[in-house]
Protein backbone atom coordinates (compact mmCIF):
# COMPACT_ATOMS: atom_id res chain seq x y z
CA UNK A 1 0.00 0.00 0.00
CA UNK A 2 1.30 3.42 -0.87
CA UNK A 3 0.35 6.53 0.66
CA UNK A 4 0.72 10.29 -0.36
CA UNK A 5 1.24 12.99 1.43
CA UNK A 6 -0.81 16.33 -0.56
CA UNK A 7 0.01 19.06 1.42
CA UNK A 8 2.02 20.47 4.61
CA UNK A 9 0.69 23.15 6.48
CA UNK A 10 2.98 24.84 9.02
CA UNK A 11 1.08 27.74 11.41
CA UNK A 12 3.52 30.85 10.07
CA UNK A 13 4.56 31.09 13.96
CA UNK A 14 6.15 27.72 13.63
CA UNK A 15 7.76 27.52 10.20
CA UNK A 16 11.13 27.55 10.40
CA UNK A 17 11.39 25.58 13.17
CA UNK A 18 11.51 21.96 11.72
CA UNK A 19 8.23 21.40 12.87
CA UNK A 20 7.26 19.73 9.24
CA UNK A 21 10.49 17.55 9.47
CA UNK A 22 9.25 16.46 12.81
CA UNK A 23 5.45 15.86 12.05
CA UNK A 24 6.67 14.01 8.69
CA UNK A 25 8.89 11.46 11.37
CA UNK A 26 5.71 11.02 12.86
CA UNK A 27 3.76 10.27 9.83
CA UNK A 28 6.72 7.62 8.87
CA UNK A 29 6.21 5.86 12.69
CA UNK A 30 2.53 5.93 12.37
CA UNK A 31 3.28 4.07 8.57
CA UNK A 32 5.59 1.60 9.61
CA UNK A 33 3.60 0.42 12.69
CA UNK A 34 0.40 0.14 10.33
CA UNK A 35 1.92 -1.68 7.43
CA UNK A 36 2.02 1.18 4.62
CA UNK A 37 4.96 0.02 2.90
CA UNK A 38 5.47 3.64 0.54
CA UNK A 39 4.82 7.08 1.97
CA UNK A 40 5.00 9.54 -1.49
CA UNK A 41 4.98 13.24 -1.80
CA UNK A 42 5.53 16.31 -4.27
CA UNK A 43 6.87 18.86 -2.19
CA UNK A 44 8.51 22.09 -4.00
CA UNK A 45 12.01 23.02 -4.88
CA UNK A 46 11.90 26.78 -3.81
CA UNK A 47 13.81 28.79 -6.54
CA UNK A 48 14.05 31.98 -4.98
CA UNK A 49 14.70 32.73 -1.28
CA UNK A 50 11.25 33.65 -0.29
CA UNK A 51 8.15 32.79 -2.16
CA UNK A 52 4.90 33.12 -1.16
CA UNK A 53 2.96 31.20 1.34
CA UNK A 54 0.33 30.09 -1.03
CA UNK A 55 3.19 28.27 -3.04
CA UNK A 56 4.35 26.08 -0.26
CA UNK A 57 1.19 24.12 1.00
CA UNK A 58 2.65 21.23 -0.91
CA UNK A 59 5.73 20.55 1.73
CA UNK A 60 9.33 22.06 0.74
CA UNK A 61 11.74 19.50 0.00
CA UNK A 62 14.16 19.77 2.61
CA UNK A 63 12.13 19.23 4.94
CA UNK A 64 11.45 15.65 3.54
CA UNK A 65 14.86 15.25 2.86
CA UNK A 66 15.67 15.46 6.73
CA UNK A 67 12.88 13.35 7.22
CA UNK A 68 14.58 10.86 5.15
CA UNK A 69 12.73 10.85 1.82
CA UNK A 70 14.27 10.68 -1.20
CA UNK A 71 13.78 11.88 -4.61
CA UNK A 72 12.43 8.93 -7.05
CA UNK A 73 11.74 11.33 -10.18
CA UNK A 74 12.33 14.53 -11.18
CA UNK A 75 10.65 15.57 -14.29
CA UNK A 76 9.49 18.94 -12.98
CA UNK A 77 12.72 20.65 -11.88
CA UNK A 78 10.87 22.03 -8.65
CA UNK A 79 8.22 19.45 -8.17
CA UNK A 80 9.97 16.09 -7.78
CA UNK A 81 8.26 12.85 -6.37
CA UNK A 82 10.00 11.84 -3.31
CA UNK A 83 9.41 8.46 -1.56
CA UNK A 84 10.01 6.98 1.94
CA UNK A 85 9.87 2.92 1.78
CA UNK A 86 9.41 1.73 5.91
CA UNK A 87 10.65 -1.93 4.94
Amino acid sequence: MVWSIPCIFIHKDFRRHGVASQLLKGVIGFAKENGIRIIEAYPAIPTKEKLPDSFLWIGVYKSFESAGFQIVDQTSKNRPMVRYYTE
